[in-house]
């Protein structure tokens, strides 16, 4: 492009070698400097940190200018006080909103782009200005499949619950993506799940990684296939999503003297521990806990493979920086590794059962253990896809078309089976099988039969039994349950907005959406009720009422305040009575969640228990059939 445009990129978060969507931030805003004439604007908690960067690159490249807000004292106490994160961040937005108006009639900005945070499920303070926007590249729709849930952890299937249902309703056709989309010029995703879903709605996107490397600046030393033991690693979050347990999994399914190495701290893993040693794997399974980012990047060489099958990964810096260094990747084919995992660079497991999947991901480290060839051939290839697609340098060159096709406005619009019968064997055979089967003998196979039939029948009603109270209670129970939080979380996010909320038509429009999740909450409790079939549940249920009633009271209260213009006396009360209230009511709820999650453990018990000793029954009796069978016709 031969003019240099005037940008405002919108990056709350924004800071130089903190990595994440912090890094992304940053490095967006340095490239596009390079082309354009760019402010930022971003967090002033950020400033410390962003001004002697800056200083060190002055006069090496053209810098960005930084405009740097925040929200009052009362909403950054609460943010830290409670890791009110999401929530302070929909605060900022909507206060970043008037920032950018004012910039925009000061600078007269030919283009906005919003880039941190990266999650579609956001709004953002660029839309509506009457300017060509760009917004993303984003993701987040990644949900994980319920084969692959992780059951065996309450908490985090909790959580993964909500996140499903959210994603859910976010991507309806009524919901917010459609509007945020036709608010905005030109849409990148990061992930091709993202792009389905905007496809879905009928609107086109462009597919562009979040993530990216300084290359130049990572370290690097060329690549040495092991001898030994095939030598594995994995970096990052031990948590459920990243898919530790399933690679744990492989890991002994692949029969092979592999060795796996995991750097990295998270609330799965002391779990993960206990299941490496009862996979009988801590000779060959090492934790090495979380390192600083430069230590990490100087461990990759050392390895040969990288493992790594997270569930919803948007980008994957971890991925990237082990192809940078020459190892193959074994992953999911999903969400940002799907995408830099090239072919020839890796091994991409599509999504299936939880079976399939650590079948799937175990041969892979089989092909490598007996293929070492494969590592050094394809780890150049996974270098080379680093170097082409995601340098940062590079990255900088393919998002500037993008920004002159928005301030363009050239946005896309947007046979019969013949079946061999089987081979009979008719004519002299039939001869000997008379002479081989007595009379006795068939009549014992048959009543055998019978008997195995009448077992069959009596397990699968049991097992229709348990499977029936599964699906219509503790299921729907557990659906319900996790819908009702997520909805009481989307009142309580717009309680807050309607405290600090100053304008009358927004307040009632707020007043609006409180009211409709409020309803939502309700139906689904409801629904929850019809499944209930113990006192214990019941009991449950009513606590958690008992706490709901006590926090609407409270909330009624609290917008009461704020609507007779007592603000500071509305924030008090919200510090000090609603914020309680709606811990106590979020625990009581969290209780009646794990109780769920407890009985479904108990009838999944009972079915295997069930199922077992079906098949002990049904093995003896084949057997004493089989042996009578033999020797009724030893003595025919």
């Amino acid at each position: 492009m031969s003019t240099r445009l005037k940008v405002l990129i919108s990056a709350y978060a924004c800071e130089p070698g903190k990595g994440s969507e912090p890094e992304v931030g940053w490095q967006w805003a340095l490239q596009m400097a390079r082309f354009h004439d760019v402010t930022v604007l971003t967090r002033a908690n950020n400033q410390p940190v962003i001004e002697p960067a800056l200083e060190r690159l002055r006069g090496k490249q053209p810098l960005p200018n930084f405009v740097y807000h925040d929200r009052g004292t009362f909403l950054l106490d609460m943010k830290r006080r409670t890791k009110a994160i999401r929530l302070y961040y929909l605060l900022w937005q909507r206060s970043a909103r008037e920032v950018v108006a004012q910039l925009l009639q000061a600078h007269q900005f030919d283009l906005l782009h919003h880039v941190t945070f990266a999650g579609f499920r956001y709004p953002t303070a660029i839309w509506g200005h009457g300017v060509p926007c760009v917004w993303g590249p984003i993701g987040g729709i990644e949900s994980i499949p319920r084969a692959l849930l992780p059951w065996h952890h309450p908490a985090s299937l909790m959580h993964e619950l909500s996140r499903n249902a959210n994603n859910l309703l976010q991507s309806t056709p009524f919901y917010v993506l459609p509007k945020r989309a036709r608010a905005t010029t030109l849409v990148l995703v990061s992930t091709p799940e993202m792009r389905q879903t905007f496809a879905r709605l009928g609107f086109q996107t462009q597919l562009m990684p979040t993530i990216g490397l300084k290359t130049k600046e990572v370290p690097f030393r060329p690549h040495r296939v092991s001898e030994g033991p095939l030598k594995i690693l994995f970096v990052g979050n031990l948590i459920t999503l990243k898919g530790v347990d399933l690679a744990l999994e492989a890991l002994k399914a692949s029969q092979t003297n592999a060795t796996f190495t995991l750097f990295g701290s998270g609330n799965y893993a002391a779990p993960a521990q206990r299941q490496a040693k009862r996979l009988g794997l801590t000779d060959r399974v090492f934790f090495r806990g979380r390192l600083p980012r430069d230590e990490v990047l100087k461990v990759y060489p050392d390895f040969d493979l990288f493992l790594f099958p997270s569930l919803h990964d948007t980008g994957g810096y971890a991925v990237i920086e082990a192809m940078f260094n020459e190892l193959p990747i074994i992953c999911l084919d999903f969400g940002g590794p799907g995408v830099a995992v090239q072919a020839g660079c890796g091994v991409k497991v599509p999504l299936g059962s939880r079976k399939e999947v650590v079948a799937r991901l175990a041969a892979a480290i089989r092909f490598y253990d007996e293929n070492r060839g494969a590592i050094a051939e394809q780890g150049r290839k996974a270098r080379e896809a680093v170097l082409r697609q995601y340098d940062w340098d590079r990255k900088g060159e393919q998002m500037n078309p993008v920004y002159e096709e928005a301030v363009a406005g050239a946005t896309s619009q947007g046979k019969s089976i013949r079946v061999r019968p089987e081979y009979t064997g008719m004519g002299r055979i039939t001869d000997l099988l008379h002479k081989m089967v007595s009379f006795r003998g068939a009549l014992a196979g048959v009543l055998g039969l019978l008997l195995i039939g009448a077992l069959g029948f009596m397990s699968l009603s049991l097992l229709k039994s348990e499977t029936r109270r599964i699906v219509n209670d503790t299921l729907p129970g557990l659906s319900s349950a996790a819908a009702a939080n997520a909805n009481l979380g989307q009142a309580f996010t717009r309680t807050v907005l309607f405290i600090t909320e100053a304008n009358g038509d927004q307040r009632t429009r707020l007043r609006g959406e409180i009211d409709e999740f409020t309803r939502k909450t309700t139906v689904y409790l409801r629904e929850y009720e019809k499944q209930i079939n113990s006192p214990e549940d019941r009991a449950r249920l009513e606590a958690l009422l008992q706490r709901r009633d006590e926090y609407l009271k409270i909330r009624e209260k609290t917008m009461e305040l704020a609507e007779n213009s007592k603000s500071q006396e509305a924030i008090a009360v919200c510090n000090n009575e609603l914020l309680p209230a709606y811990y106590r009511y979020c625990e009581v709820g969290e209780e009646l969640f794990q109780y769920n999650v407890a009985e479904g453990k108990s009838r999944s018990g009972r079915i295997m228990l069930v199922c077992t000793i079906t098949q002990f029954f049904v093995a003896t009796v084949g057997i004493g059939v089989f042996v009578m069978g033999f020797f009724i016709g030893l003595f025919k």
